[in-house]
């Protein structure tokens, strides 16, 4: 097998496992709904139906639904479900599609590497500071805010898979294997 083949082989079974752990952590974060309606039920039941309101279940359930937000860019990235002017974009061929995508790319990374960079600082600096939101329920913040670098780390990811099936469509007309 000639060598550029193996290359494109194995190109793809980066971009394969990549995509794997976007699928991942897409059903996981899935998951968090389930869990943020039980919080908010349990809050509506006990304040409506106990008259005794409990005080942590608005902040936790903010936070849940920020966590489900964030964990699941990378699983949207892999199912082109970002959001995107398509009334233009479908008329052009998958080639041309792929060549715009591999020329908008360059601000889809400044982007990511920003928002990682400033996730890992506003992390770093509320786990240093043990930050704590100021409301009855003194929850610590530092959880939530690894979140961010965290989903940026995993966006980041799928968008390197991304870029690589772009450009190697947008360069051969084909599409990776």
């Amino acid at each position: 097998m000639p060598k550029g083949e193996i290359a494109v082989k194995e190109l793809a079974s980066v971009c394969t496992v990549i995509d794997a752990v976007s699928e991942w952590t897409g059903k996981i974060a899935s998951k968090l709904i389930f869990a943020v309606v039980g919080v908010m039920v349990i809050g509506v039941v006990m304040r409506y139906f106990f008259n005794a309101p409990i005080f942590w279940a608005h902040h936790t359930s903010l936070y849940m639904c920020a966590a489900f937000g964030l964990l699941a860019a990378g699983y949207c990235l892999l199912h082109r479900a970002h959001v995107r002017i398509d009334i233009i974009y479908l008329r052009f061929s998958g080639r041309t599609q792929a060549t715009l995508d591999v020329i908008t790319a360059g601000l889809f990374f400044l982007f990511i590497i920003i928002l990682l960079w400033q996730g890992i600082l506003g992390f770093v600096d509320s786990w240093q500071l043990q930050e704590t939101v100021i409301a009855a329920w003194r929850v610590v913040l530092w959880p939530f805010k690894l979140m961010v670098p965290i989903a940026a780390a995993l966006l980041l990811l799928q968008g390197i898979a991304k870029f690589t099936r772009d450009l190697f469509y947008a360069v051969s007309g084909k599409e990776l294997p």
